[in-house]
C-alpha cells in the first residue's frame, strides 16, 4: 500500500513499535472493560489509545485504520459520555475492530498482505451506536442505556452555568435482593433531597411499575460534592457497588474529569499515571542477545585467568608479583560477574508480556461455548530471561484452551452440582531458588482416573490388564501422552490429541518439568517449573570415567560419599536408601558408553541425588570437583545430540564440559522402571504400548 508523501522507513518504524504498543493496551483494556465496566480511568485509557491509533495512522497516510480507529472512538466516547453501557456486544463489535487492526497493521510489513476489508467491522460499530443489540448484561442482569433528551441536555447546561456539578451515577444492586424495584424507588427518593435527578434508566415510571432490574443508572446535577453523595447512596442497604463520574466541563465542551467512588471507599485498579518523563529507551533485542553472548564469553575468559592465576600461585606463593596478580584477578572476577549480573537483569522481562494476551482468549473460548469464566491473573511482575519468555505463550495457550473446554462445566451443570455459575480459572507465577513456577488452577469438573484409562485402552495407548494396574496419579500424566484425548467428537478447540503432549515437549525443551494433580469434580492444577534463564548456569563439576561433566544447581538435592555395601540389588537395578526411601541410581558410564568397566572404582564413588516432576535418582559419579558459573552452548548439528546431554560449556583451562539433561535421565529411569514392572506381568508384546506416556 502506498504512504503518504514525506515517510520514510525510520517513520514507518516508529510507527509500527507505537501502533504495536497501542493495540497491545487496547486489548488488554478492552477486556478489562467487560469486568469493570464503571471504571472511568480505565475507560480514558482506551479512549486515549484509539486516538492515538487515529492520530498516528492518519499521519502515516493508512486511512482505512483512521477511519476504524475513528469508529471506535466514537463507541468510546459514546461510553464515556452515558449514551451507551458495556455489554458483551459492545466489547464484541470493539474487540473485532482490533482484529482488524492488527491485520491492517500487517499490510505495512507484508507486501503480499491481502487488502482488509473493513466494512462488516465499520457496520458492527456503527450498529452498536445506533443501539442496536447494545443491551448491557452487567453481572448477568440487563443495564440497558442511559440516553439524554433534549430537555435533559437543556437541564444540564442550565445547571452548568449555574455553576453546578454534573455526575453520572451507576448504582448495582445486591443480585440476592428480592426488593430491587424498591430499592431503587428509595435511591431516588433519598438522592432527590439532596441533588436534580436529570434523567435515569430505568425510568421513573418504570422503577414505581415494579420492572427495574438489578443496575440503576442517572445523571443529576447538583451543588454538593460527590462524598455527599455518596454518604446518602451508602445508607440504602442491599447496595453491590456505586460509581460516579463528574460529568461538568471545565476545559472545553465535551471533555470529562472523572471521579469514582464505590460503596467500600475502594479506589479503582486502573493504570497508575505519571507525568515523569521516560528514563527508559529502546534497544533492538538482537543487540542485547549479542551483549549477552559476548559477557558469556568474558565470563569464559574469567575462568581461564582465574585458574592460571590459581596454578601460578601454587607454583610461586611467596612470589609478590603472582599475589599482586591474585588481587587484580579477584577485582576483575567480582567486575565481570557484576556485569553478568547486570546483563542478566536487563534480559530479564515481566512474565506479564505473555500473561496480558491471554484473557481475550479465555473471553473467546468462554463465549464461543456458551460459558462463564472468570480469568484472574497473579504475580504477573515476576520476571524471567527474554530467552525462557518468548517460549511460554503456546504451552499456556494450550493450557488454557483445555481448562475452559474440558475443565469448566456449562452454567447449568455447574448450578446442578451445587456450584457457582461462573467458574475460576487462575494464573498465577512466583520465583523459587533458581526456577520460575507458574500455576494454572480451575475449579472445574477435574480428572477422571478412570475415565482416562478407558480411554488410553480405546486408543491403544495400554491394554486393559495394564491399565488396571497404574495408580491413579500415573493414569492422570497420561493427559500428556501423544495422541491422548478424551473429547467425545473433535472441533476447532479440542478432540485431535494434540495440546498437552505439545506442552510437556515444549517446556522440556526449556529445562523444565510440568506436573498435573486433579480431583474429579474439584478442579485440576497444573504446575510449570523454568529456569529463570537458559544462558548461564550455576553447575556442579564430576568427573564421570574421566570426562568432566556438569550437574544443574537446581536440580540438585544433595550430594555424599557412596559406599559399597551401601548399594543393593532390587529387580536388576542399583538402588541404595535415602531419607528412609528407596533411591534407584544410575551410572552414567553404562548410559553413555563411555566405559566397559562400570563399578571399578565403586570403593570411591560419589552420587549426586538430582529431582524431576517429583521424582528422584541418584547419579553415580568418580568425583565430586567443584561449583562453576557456566555459559550454556548448543551442541552444533553436526556433533549431534545425546539423551541425557542438555549442552555443553568451556572450562577455564579449554576443556568441553558436557551439561547434563537430568530431565530425561530421570524420565527414563522412571520409564524404564514402569517398562520392567509391567514386563513381570504382561506379555512381551504388550510392553511397547507404553512407550511415551509418562
Amino acid at each position: 500500500m502506498e504512504l503518504a508523501g514525506g515517510i520514510n522507513q525510520e517513520d514507518l518504524k516508529l510507527f509500527l513499535q507505537e501502533a504495536d504498543e497501542q493495540i497491545q493496551l487496547l486489548d488488554e483494556d478492552i477486556i478489562r472493560l467487560e469486568k469493570e465496566a464503571a471504571n472511568p480511568e480505565l475507560l480514558q485509557e482506551i479512549f486515549r489509545a484509539a486516538h492515538t491509533l487515529k492520530g498516528s495512522s492518519a499521519m502515516v497516510g493508512h486511512q482505512r485504520m483512521s477511519e476504524l480507529a475513528h469508529a471506535m472512538e466514537n463507541v468510546l466516547d459514546g461510553l464515556r459520555k452515558g449514551t451507551l453501557a458495556v455489554g458483551p456486544s459492545v466489547v464484541d463489535a470493539l474487540l473485532h475492530g482490533l482484529d482488524m487492526m492488527r491485520l491492517l497493521r500487517k499490510e505495512l510489513v507484508q507486501a503480499d498482505a491481502p487488502a482488509t476489508d473493513i466494512t462488516t467491522a465499520l457496520k458492527e460499530l456503527a450498529a452498536v451506536m445506533q443501539g442496536d443489540g447494545t443491551a448491557a448484561e452487567t453481572s448477568g442482569s440487563k443495564a440497558g442505556t442511559l440516553a439524554l433528551g433534549e430537555e435533559a441536555r437543556a437541564k444540564i447546561e442550565k445547571a452548568r452555568q449555574e455553576g453546578k456539578r454534573v455526575y453520572r451515577l451507576v448504582v448495582a444492586l445486591d443480585k440476592e435482593s428480592s426488593w430491587a424495584s424498591v430499592r431503587c424507588f428509595q435511591i431516588i427518593q433519598e438522592l432527590s433531597a439532596l441533588v436534580e435527578i436529570v434523567a435515569s434508566h430505568p425510568s421513573r415510571e418504570e422503577i414505581e411499575s415494579g420492572n427495574a432490574g438489578f443496575d440503576l443508572q442517572l445523571v443529576v446535577t447538583a451543588g454538593c460534592t460527590d462524598s455527599e453523595i455518596m454518604k446518602v447512596l451508602n445508607g440504602v442497604p442491599e447496595i453491590a457497588s456505586i460509581a460516579i463520574g463528574d460529568l461538568t466541563a471545565t476545559d472545553a465542551p465535551g471533555k470529562e474529569t472523572v471521579n469514582r467512588g464505590t460503596a467500600g471507599g475502594e479506589k479503582p485498579q486502573g493504570r497508575e499515571e505519571t507525568t515523569r518523563i521516560s528514563q527508559s529507551v529502546r534497544v533492538d533485542v538482537t543487540r542485547l542477545d549479542t551483549l549477552m553472548e559476548q559477557v558469556g564469553e568474558l565470563v569464559i575468559g574469567r575462568n581461564q585467568i582465574s585458574q592460571i592465576s590459581r596454578m601460578l600461585a601454587n607454583k610461586y606463593h611467596d612470589d609478590d608479583l603472582v599475589q599482586s596478580l591474585n588481587d587484580c584477578v579477584a577485582q576483575m572476577s567480582k567486575i565481570v560477574s557484576m556485569l553478568q549480573q547486570d546483563v542478566m537483569s536487563i534480559r530479564l522481562l515481566p512474565i506479564e508480556i505473555v500473561f496480558n494476551t491471554l484473557p481475550r482468549l479465555v473471553r473467546d473460548v468462554a463465549r464461543k461455548l456458551n460459558k462463564k469464566v472468570d480469568f484472574i491473573i497473579e504475580g504477573q511482575e515476576t520476571e524471567v530471561d527474554r530467552s525462557v519468555i518468548e517460549h511460554l505463550k503456546d504451552p499456556l495457550m494450550h493450557l488454557l484452551r483445555n481448562a475452559v473446554d474440558h475443565g469448566i462445566e456449562p452454567p447449568e451443570e455447574r448450578l446442578a452440582s451445587g456450584k457457582p455459575e461462573t467458574g475460576t480459572v487462575c494464573l498465577s507465577a512466583y520465583h523459587h531458588e533458581d526456577n520460575i513456577i507458574i500455576t494454572l488452577q480451575d475449579d472445574g469438573r477435574g480428572i477422571d482416573p478412570k475415565k482416562i484409562r478407558q480411554s488410553a485402552v480405546k486408543k491403544g495407548l495400554l491394554t486393559a490388564e495394564a491399565a488396571e494396574r497404574l495408580s491413579d496419579e500415573e493414569a492422570i500424566n497420561l493427559i500428556f501422552a501423544s495422541g491422548f484425548s478424551t473429547a467425545q467428537k473433535v472441533t476447532d478447540l479440542s478432540g485431535r490429541g494434540v495440546g498437552l503432549d505439545v506442552v510437556k515437549t515444549n517446556v522440556e525443551l526449556l529445562g523444565g518439568s510440568v506436573a498435573v494433580t486433579s480431583e474429579a469434580g474439584r478442579g485440576t492444577t497444573f504446575t510449570l517449573t523454568l529456569p529463570l534463564t537458559l544462558a548461564i548456569i550455576p553447575a556442579l563439576l564430576v568427573d564421570i570415567g574421566g570426562a568432566i561433566c556438569a550437574v544443574p544447581l537446581s536440580s540438585i538435592v544433595e550430594s555424599n560419599k557412596l559406599k559399597v555395601q551401601d548399594i543393593k540389588t532390587v529387580r536388576g537395578r542399583e538402588v541404595t536408601m535415602f531419607r528412609g526411601n528407596v533411591l534407584p541410581l544410575l551410572r552414567l558410564e553404562e548410559i553413555f558408553g563411555w566405559s566397559d568397566d562400570a563399578g571399578e572404582n565403586a570403593g570411591a564413588e560419589y552420587v549426586v541425588v538430582v529431582k524431576y516432576a517429583g521424582s528422584q535418582v541418584g547419579l553415580v559419579v568418580d568425583a565430586l570437583l567443584e561449583q562453576q558459573e557456566l555459559v550454556v552452548k548448543s551442541l552444533d548439528h553436526f556433533v549431534g545430540g545425546s539423551n541425557g546431554i542438555t549442552g555443553a560449556s568451556i572450562l577455564g583451562d579449554g576443556r568441553v564440559v558436557l551439561i547434563l539433561d537430568v530431565a530425561s535421565l530421570v524420565r527414563n529411569s522412571v520409564m524404564e522402571r514402569r517398562l520392567r514392572a509391567v514386563e513381570e506381568n504382561c506379555p512381551g508384546d504388550e510392553v511397547p504400548l507404553l512407550e511415551g506416556v509418562g
